[in-house]
């Protein structure tokens, strides 16, 4: 596996490089307007609303959604092979990758094909990236893709079937971590009260595949992991200030249902629109609550002022200040705290790793 980090100065070059290695044949107009729209990616937004675009490029998109079951494609358009009107061309697409379908740029002799696809799996079945890209022969299939994925506000990543990744960082400094590693230890913590087995392997998976919308759905917030047994808080105690479901909603179950009764429809819809529930309550001002058995119990909660006997780091704005302020609040019903910026940097923290 051949894994690069580039900035500036090195980008155009890169790219080229990585397009030569993953058999996608384009000449160097093409590199140029397809800089352009990367250039853009990491703050794009259409109407003042934010997106985070996926895209996928292959020169044999058809053959390449073979490998996606449930899948379903739309060609929007044709466009010119040196990719001088592609901007415009993609400018109506993008808005629909924040509602899970990618954008698809498909290169053939004299023209390029525009559209649309997306992979209709369940809440535990493949990503198309997972379907096109993990490939154990590549000799035995016909076709070369690459997917650029949006990393944060700053970061683009590239990743081919050849197994070569390539990452372009609008900044100066090299910056590790992302939200590439934050989810298993997320999830870890709001499945531990379920037991082991097939059930908690089935919910690992369709929160995987949940959580990973998040960069894309969501664009700033705050998520605390709680105890099962945690008890509505009283007035003015820390987390007191929101919104507590009086009946918590117990995604886990309904993504076990939704699962388990593969064919009925209603528990599919029900976990569907429940998890699609819980991405809006991310998007609300204010804390989200889950506890150790996947459950929602509240939202829009907010920490209105730092209890005594703790110093909170001052670097950052309101949102990181909060987040900090739960993790070192010291109550042992507090599990940990998911925190993701506008800007798309994030962490994951147990309460544990933290000491007042």
């Amino acid at each position: 596996m051949d894994d690069q980090r580039l900035h500036h100065s090195s980008v155009r070059e890169g790219i080229t490089t990585f397009l030569k290695s993953e058999e996608i044949n384009v000449d160097a107009t093409f590199v140029e307007h397809f800089l352009q729209i990367l250039s853009r990616l990491c703050n794009y937004e259409e109407e003042g609303h934010k997106i985070r675009p996926r895209v996928i490029v292959s020169n044999n998109i058809t053959e390449a959604i073979k490998t996606v079951p449930n899948s379903y494609l739309i060609k929007t358009r044709t466009g010119k092979i040196d990719g001088s009107d592609m901007e415009k061309l993609l400018k109506s697409l993008f808005p629909f990758c924040n509602n899970g379908w990618h954008v698809f740029i498909d290169i053939q002799e004299r023209v390029i094909n525009y559209g649309i696809i997306r992979s209709f799996s369940g809440p535990i079945g493949l990503s198309i990236s997972e379907n096109i890209f993990n490939i154990d022969d590549i000799e035995l299939i016909g076709y070369s893709a690459i997917e650029v994925k949006v990393l944060n506000n700053f970061e683009l990543q590239l990743c081919g079937i050849h197994k070569s990744t390539l990452t372009i960082d609008s900044r100066y400094l090299e910056i590790e971590g992302g939200q590439r590693l934050l989810f298993p230890e997320f999830i870890d913590a709001i499945t531990s009260d379920i037991g082991d087995g097939e059930q908690k392997g089935i919910l690992k998976k369709a929160f995987s595949n949940l959580f990973r919308i998040i960069p894309y759905k969501v664009h700033g917030t705050i998520c605390v992991v709680v105890q099962s047994d945690y008890m509505k808080p009283e007035e003015g105690e820390l987390l007191y200030d929101g919104i507590w479901l009086e009946e918590p909603i117990d995604l886990g179950e309904k993504a076990l249902d939704s699962v388990m009764n593969i064919k009925d429809i209603i528990s599919a819809e029900a976990y569907y629109g429940l998890s699609g529930l819980f991405l809006e309550m991310l998007n609300v001002d204010g804390m989200t609550i889950l506890d150790t058995s996947a459950r929602i119990r509240g939202f829009n909660v907010f920490v209105r002022k730092t209890p005594e006997g703790i110093s909170v780091p001052s670097e950052g704005g309101a949102r990181k200040r909060a987040a900090n302020t739960v993790l070192l609040s010291g109550d042992p019903k507090i599990v940990g705290v998911y925190f993701l910026s506008q800007d798309g940097n994030s962490f994951y923290k147990r309460t544990d790793e933290c000491h007042v």
